[in-house]
């Protein structure tokens, strides 16, 4: 396959597509103190809160260790805050922090701001049509247990 080629494949384009998104979200995260990694944790959070390590874990499909190491930063920068379940002592729930709502707020306006970037000159149709895409893409992946 030729340089030319290979430089308009389906998957080249999308390779660089994820790179370039991830790359400028990860800036605009960093810009207001939080690893993109730990976003899942907070929007877990965010929809229940008071969850345990363990749920936190199993929702999210990642080891207990990760959770615990993320756990560990977001309650020392104060986003998180640990507190003993008032029926069973033993165990411990976690909690946003009024600094974890903000955080989550600024989040969104930060998806908001590179979504806008990213869809500039794209009609209405045409961004319906292209999550139609996705939504196949994403459908045809998950069919496929061969890989």
């Amino acid at each position: 396959m030729t340089d030319k080629k290979k430089d308009d494949s389906f998957q080249s384009k999308f390779v660089k597509l994820t790179h370039l998104y991830f790359r400028n979200t990860f800036c605009l995260f960093s810009e207001i103190g939080i690893h993109p990694k730990q976003i899942p944790l907070l929007c877990q959070l965010e929809k229940k809160e008071g969850m345990s390590q363990k749920e936190i874990s199993e929702n999210l499909h990642i080891s207990a260790a990760t959770v615990a190491v993320s756990m560990k930063r977001l309650e020392k920068t104060g986003v998180i805050e640990r507190r003993s379940d008032q029926e069973d002592q033993r165990r411990i729930r976690i909690y946003l922090t009024e600094r974890g709502r903000e955080l989550i707020e600024k989040v969104r306006t930060c998806v908001e701001q590179n979504e806008k970037m990213i869809f500039q000159g794209f009609s209405e149709s045409e961004m319906c049509l292209m999550k139609r895409f996705f939504d196949q893409m994403i459908a045809n992946l998950e069919e496929d247990r061969t890989l």
